[in-house]
């Protein structure tokens, strides 16, 4: 298990996943709790008879008693819990739970000898890290609750650890690099992390539902290299397999929107956008068609059309920040930051921040939903050369 790795993994999910999208990071938040000091963990040993694996050692004595992990977290040791001692876990390979009655209660409690509990997934399901008989140092998953298999799931709690942090990596930083090309923050990625990036294509499934989305995070990729030509052919490949449903025609026309726009054909992008809005896609997709309409009308200075365009972003997308930074960005834009400052103000309250300020939805987030929206006005005010107008926002932000 790689210490250095694990460090500074989380300290990428901290800073991409700011919205704490991925799966359990509520919980959680890439934080890892104290590490246990280790003659505690020893009379933990010493009363359970056994003695963990040494990556699960290692972690709780270097890294956190807990914490940041896969699904809502990795549990941690507490010393003052009634531990007993911990029998030979007795299977090596699946096993299921008995379907009669006769017997149950017996073959479950025998089935759950030496295993330690690290975490869980939700719905009454867990992992389990084997701690005593042949598979010990294995981690299971338990999804016995729904009638399902006790089954293997990593080698050891170090490859159960890492894969996590790929695959959570993998995503983060996928979405990461698609609302960077997207929407022009400003935003980057780490350069040595890119090498997780884009995951293999599935051979062999052709459903376009798995398929284009595939396709379309690499075009993203490609695009945030500055590879138009492959970006282009990505796409051409996400129509050929038959991008027909709203959800996936529509989050293509929004990556063609993006390359358009790319190339400099803002008007050929703003049709395309305006075609796809009024299609069922994905909410997500949808407040991104709308913020790109709102961008490619300004880059056309048709301040109306966009003020209008803003307001109709606000109405179909009301939990996304951007409509309401936009909306006080066109005051600034018609020459009154004044009045900017007072829509900012009067806004901070609405909206919930989706995949957009990047917050952690406090009780009361009208305070952090104020300063995150200032940030991002005072980068759009240089962004559209009013960049006399940024310092006023900038207060905001920090302030």
């Amino acid at each position: 298990m790689d210490l250095d790795v694990i460090r500074r993994g989380l300290d990428a999910l901290r800073e991409y996943d700011t919205d704490l999208d991925l799966f359990g990071a509520r919980e959680h938040r890439y934080q890892l709790k104290p590490p246990l000091d280790q003659a505690t963990l020893e009379s933990v040993e010493t009363r359970i008879g056994v003695r963990f694996p040494a990556d699960y050692r290692t972690f709780l004595t270097r890294l956190g008693n807990g914490g940041a992990g896969p699904y809502y977290g990795v549990h941690g040791v507490r010393p003052d819990d009634s531990w007993t001692r911990l029998g030979p876990f007795p299977f090596t390979e699946e096993w299921e739970p008995p379907t009669d009655d006769e017997g149950y209660d017996d073959a479950m409690e025998a089935a759950f000898e030496g295993l330690l509990p690290i975490s869980e997934h939700g719905c009454g399901y867990r992992s389990h890290l084997v701690v005593n008989g042949l598979a010990a140092g294995q981690v299971w998953g338990d999804w016995t609750c729904v009638g399902e298999a006790l089954a293997p799931q990593a080698e050891s709690f170090g490859a159960w650890y890492h894969d996590w942090l790929e695959a959570s990596l993998r995503e983060v930083l996928n979405e990461r690099i698609a609302a960077t090309v997207r929407d022009e923050t400003g935003w980057s990625v780490d350069r040595r992390l890119l090498s997780l990036l884009p995951p293999p294509l599935a051979d062999g499934d052709e459903r376009p539902e798995v398929k284009v989305p595939r396709l379309v995070r690499h075009a993203y990729l490609a695009l945030y290299e500055r590879r138009d030509g492959d970006a282009r052919d990505l796409l051409a490949q996400a129509r050929a397999a038959g991008a027909e449903g709203d959800h996936e025609a529509v989050r293509l026309a929004l990556a063609e929107a993006v390359l358009l726009r790319e190339e400099g054909r803002i008007t050929d992008a703003l049709t395309t956008v305006e075609h796809a809005i009024p299609r069922n896609g994905w909410w997500y997709d949808r407040s991104w068609l709308h913020r790109l309409r709102v961008e490619l009308l300004l880059t056309q200075n048709r301040l109306g059309d966009a003020h209008t365009a803003t307001e109709e972003h606000i109405a179909r997308c009301p939990n996304d920040d951007f409509g309401y930074v936009r909306r006080a960005l066109l005051r600034v834009l018609a020459g009154d930051p004044s009045a900017a400052e007072e829509v900012l103000h009067a806004d901070a309250p609405l909206g919930t921040g989706v995949r957009s300020a990047g917050h952690p939805r406090p009780a009361d987030r009208t305070p952090v939903a104020l300063r995150l929206r200032a940030r991002r006005l005072a980068w759009e005010c240089r962004r559209w050369g009013h960049a006399t107008a940024a310092p006023r926002f900038d207060a905001i932000a920090t302030g």
